[in-house]
């Protein structure tokens, strides 16, 4: 199991990380150095928590979409952009604006008894942590992340992730995760979560 080290936010630089397990993926990790806007993100979330939706969070959660088209999302989207077009194909400077990118984006708010249940996206997946966040299980690249307020993770599709039951008491914790949707990329995907299920099976 791999438990990844903070990154302070005044060393301002990111992390790419290449794991097997046995498809090759890419995952990415920063710190964004934005507290006025996180906490504008926290408050926007704890004001609009619904519980209508059927989702995989057995706790709070905005509507899906909520944060699209709110500025502070487009602030973080840009600074993601920004600092890894170099390390990480997905946001190649020389083509991230040609691949008609959909966002979907929500946040999420876990208390006491709160969880996450094991899930998967078909798409590239981003986690911003608004506060310090309960451990992050990915069981198939055995890892555990342990997010600090500020620290983000870049996933690629297909990942399997949840939270466990929170069990300490603490204080409420909140993320802002998004969805990004390449709208000429539901072959490729479609290809790669057949292969996933594939090898599941065996």
């Amino acid at each position: 199991m791999i438990i990844l080290d903070e990154i302070k936010q005044e060393e301002n630089f990111s992390h790419s990380l290449i794991v097997t397990y046995p498809r090759t993926v890419q995952i990415s990790h920063g710190v964004y150095d934005n507290v006025i806007d996180m906490i504008n993100m926290c408050t926007m979330i704890s004001q609009n928590i619904g519980k209508e939706e059927l989702t995989n969070v057995y706790g709070g959660k905005t509507s899906w979409g909520f944060f699209n088209d709110k500025p502070e999302f487009t602030r973080f989207i840009d600074y993601v952009v920004q600092k890894h077009q170099n390390s990480n194909p997905f946001f190649n400077k020389n083509n991230w604006y040609n691949k008609n990118i959909i966002f979907d984006s929500w946040g999420n708010e876990i208390k006491k008894e709160d969880s996450v249940a094991m899930h998967t996206h078909p798409h590239h997946h981003l986690i911003l942590y608004l506060t310090e966040g309960a451990p992050l299980i990915l069981p198939e690249v055995k890892m555990t992340i342990m997010p600090k307020r500020g620290a983000y993770y870049i996933f690629p599709p297909h990942i399997l992730h949840g939270v466990d039951k929170v069990k300490e008491e603490t204080t409420t914790r909140y993320c802002l995760v998004s969805n990004l949707i390449e709208k000429n990329d539901w072959k490729k995907n479609k290809l790669i979560k057949e292969t996933v299920d594939a090898r599941e099976k065996k």
